[in-house]
């Protein structure tokens, strides 16, 4: 299962799914048959909407030869044109540059990380993930010399244009910049840089088994990865007083995974954080990060821009927050309401409920159906989830269909006494305590409290649903999805005067 999980770049999970909907077979020693494997490939891949999602490798390859000869073709003649990297990046397919996690990075984007940063003839300069050279070419016209200037990339044409760009600018031809995989090649390396700017590959699709490889090596612990892998990597070539900028997606600053890389990232000092929003087609927002490699002082502010808006937050602020997520979102004004709140009585979920997915049907369409019938029951989807109801129905389910689900909940939960259900895809706390024993599919989720939880399910909700609780929610995490990670960390305050006086216009709401 693993092997078939490496050769079509997802993971176990979804290719054991892909053998309980039949698309894949067993043969007698429980190997998944060739046979079903080139099926699978010809009739399914990259068509039906799960397998599209799953499965990007085979959706629009391009053809690496022909672009390759387009590039060389261009690199060899006497007119040269610096925009060549964007026309690079125009032919590579989505697909090619989701497995590799390529996101070239606009211009304006290298010049406002790379803006204020010194640099003098002595300056060395890295970037471990060069592609078309845009941070290379900026530091060398900010002053850095471009024998100084390193890079590798293991694409080999970007590499080939980064040298060429180089070259054009300087009249140098360099030997530093390569293509290799940084990863691989890092701790070889004879010296430690003054500057390293990148843009790391963002989920880059490597097995788990490099994953583990790579983690242990840089001591990445649960951040594994690619961009993760990249920072830690990074950090172990960057020379004391060094200043590393990195342009992360924008879950690194708060989802769990990324924990460990937080905290090595607040053993330095965080001089900026700058939200561009999203500038890559089809993926989060762009978040940069810039690192001085020294500790940090009691005092020292970070700066950081949000929806267009500057503020200074207190690094040490960081510190304090639930996984060390990096809330550059939240004002220092802002912030000292948090703390007051985090100080006050309160619960949490961690440990205090059972926890369970709405229904993955694998197959909505065939699965799930519009009108009423004989044995079918009602299903319930996120957005019929309100605060104080649930929806009239709009689609059904034939519980029989169950065992053929791509994933199921434990049964009890369906038909508990109380559960709250929740939305999963939201910018909100949206909670309603259900006491019919419904079934959801899987844009809503559940829980089921403990029996000897303080609070009832009606209560809990009603806090979830508060104005106060919303807006604790928004400083803490700001997602868009409602993770059950979250959840269990967020404060519940049982002060219930406190969320009748809280007010939102005090806070900028």
């Amino acid at each position: 299962m693993n092997e078939a999980a490496d050769l079509f770049h997802v993971s176990s999970s979804t290719i054991h799914n892909w053998v309980k909907e039949g698309l894949l077979l067993f043969d007698e020693e429980h190997r998944i048959t060739l046979e079903s494997i080139r099926r699978f490939q010809s009739q399914h891949a990259g068509k039906h909407k799960l397998q599209a999602r799953a499965n990007k490798l085979l959706k629009d390859e391009h053809d690496a030869a022909e672009v390759g000869n387009a590039i060389q073709i261009e690199l060899c003649a006497d007119a040269f044109d610096d925009a060549i990297g964007n026309r690079y990046e125009a032919m590579l397919s989505e697909s090619y540059k989701n497995k590799e996690g390529i996101t070239y990075t606009p211009k304006a984007i290298v010049d406002d990380m790379m803006r204020d940063i010194p640099v003098d003839e002595h300056t060395l300069f890295l970037d471990p993930c060069c592609g078309s050279g845009n941070f290379m070419v900026k530091a060398i016209e900010m002053g850095v010399a471009p024998e100084h200037v390193y890079g590798f990339d293991t694409d080999a044409n970007a590499v080939a244009i980064a040298r060429r760009r180089i070259k054009e600018k300087t009249g140098y031809d360099s030997s530093n910049v390569v293509c290799s995989d940084f990863l691989k090649g890092c701790q070889r390396l004879h010296q430690k840089f003054d500057l390293v700017f990148t843009n790391p590959p963002w989920g880059k699709k490597l097995s788990k088994k490099e994953r583990d490889v790579y983690a242990k090596r840089y001591h990445a612990g649960i951040s594994s990865d690619t961009s993760s892998l990249f920072l830690f990597s990074i950090l172990s070539v960057l020379k004391p007083n060094g200043i590393a900028g990195l342009l992360m997606p924008e879950s690194f600053y708060k989802i769990a995974v990324y924990e460990d890389a937080r905290k090595a990232v607040l053993q330095n000092t965080i001089l900026r954080i700058m939200d561009y929003g999203k500038v890559f087609k089809n993926m989060y927002s762009a978040v940069s990060i810039l690192v001085k490699h020294e500790k940090c002082d009691a005092s020292h502010e970070v700066s950081c821009r949000c929806n267009g808006e500057e503020h200074r937050r207190l690094q040490n602020g960081f510190m304090s927050m639930p996984r060390c997520n990096l809330n550059y979102w939240t004002k220092e004004k802002e912030m000292r309401m948090v703390d007051q709140l985090m100080q006050q009585p309160h619960l949490t979920l961690k440990g205090q409920a059972s926890w369970g997915l709405g229904i993955v049907t694998g197959n909505n369409e065939k699965m799930c159906k519009r009108s009423r019938r004989i044995g079918l029951k009602p299903v319930y989807r996120g957005k019929d989830i309100l605060r104080d109801r649930l929806k009239a129905a709009e689609v059904y389910i034939n519980p029989d269909d169950f065992p053929r689900c791509q994933q199921l909940p434990p049964m009890w939960m369906f038909q508990a006494p109380e559960k709250l259900v929740y939305r999963f895809i939201s910018n909100e706390l949206v909670f309603f305590c259900d006491t019919h024993q419904r079934y959801i599919l899987n844009s809503a989720n559940m829980l089921v409290l403990n029996e000897d939880f303080p609070l009832t399910s009606k209560q809990v909700a009603e806090i979830m649903n508060s104005p106060l609780t919303n807006w604790l929610f928004k400083q803490l995490f700001n997602t868009h999805k409602i993770l059950k990670s979250d959840l269990e960390l967020l404060p519940i305050i049982t002060d219930l005067s406190l969320h009748r006086s809280f007010n939102l216009l005090d806070f900028g709401g």
